[in-house]
């Protein structure tokens, strides 16, 4: 008997804020809850924690990706003695890497004495993407994750990068694309209208008086956390799941997109 078609997916991002919720506590499993009560079929996380001393030397996303039963692929952002710190995929199907490297970045700066200046760290943190091609019901989707930086120049010059020849320049793929992550910006950004040129935003179809932000959990404020996408992909609902849970769990609250194929 054949197996019918899968025409549905769900997609969902999160920055998880090394799993330490608001009250301190540092627990995979209460990220990987959160998603579960979601039931995604692809994840995009970002701020996960490997092998470090702050988070108890915990492997974050195989922890998540075990209690979800999902495959899993992890890229280190920084990797410092062993401890890293990057973006991960989630997925419930078949996918490959295509692509999983840094973004442009600008030197860092420094103060007198060589030391950086440690209340802007974040600033200065290198910043990767990972692309990735997932088969669903024998269709090929390319799904990509993303943490931009907080410089708004170099920022802007990884969105550049990140709709290069090398990337996903839309005269040399024709597949149909879901491109997310923490974008440390607003629709007003420079990066964010040049992305809108060759991706549409899931946010579009919410409706005009719905909260899009995302950041700070328990009062959103900023709209950092964006869905774009593009092909043959239409969008059927937007979530933003605020609830007790997702208020501790993370600094962010999570963005939930439906999609028909």
């Amino acid at each position: 008997m054949k197996t019918k078609p899968i025409t549905k997916i769900r997609v969902m991002t999160y920055n998880v804020h090394s799993c330490r919720g608001l009250d301190g506590r540092v627990l995979p499993e209460r990220i990987a809850r959160v998603i579960e009560q979601f039931n995604p079929d692809l994840v995009a996380l970002q701020e996960l924690d490997v092998n470090r001393r702050w988070s108890k030397r915990m492997d974050q996303p195989h922890l998540i990706a075990q209690h979800l039963r999902m495959q899993c692929h992890f890229q280190s952002a920084i990797a410092v003695e062993g401890e890293h710190y990057g973006i991960a995929i989630l997925s419930r199907y078949p996918f490959e890497i295509k692509k999983s490297v840094s973004l442009p970045s600008y030197p860092k700066k420094s103060i007198p004495g060589g030391s950086y200046i440690p209340f802007l760290k974040h600033f200065f943190e290198p910043r990767h993407a990972i692309w990735t091609s997932v088969t669903i019901s024998g269709r090929e989707i390319y799904f990509v994750n993303t943490h931009l930086s907080l410089r708004v120049k170099e920022r802007f010059e990884q969105v550049k990068s990140i709709l290069g020849q090398e990337w996903l320049n839309m005269d040399s793929h024709k597949v149909p694309t879901i491109f997310c992550g923490d974008f440390n910006e607003g629709p007003r950004a420079r990066g964010h209208q040049l992305l809108k040129a060759s991706f549409d935003e899931v946010k579009s179809s919410m409706p005009q008086k719905s909260s899009r932000k995302t950041l700070f959990s328990p009062l959103p404020l900023f709209e950092v956390d964006h869905i774009f996408y593009n092909g043959n992909l239409c969008v059927e609902s937007v979530n933003i799941p605020n609830t007790p849970l997702t208020r501790i769990a993370s600094d962010h609250l999570p963005l939930i997109a439906d999609f028909n194929l």
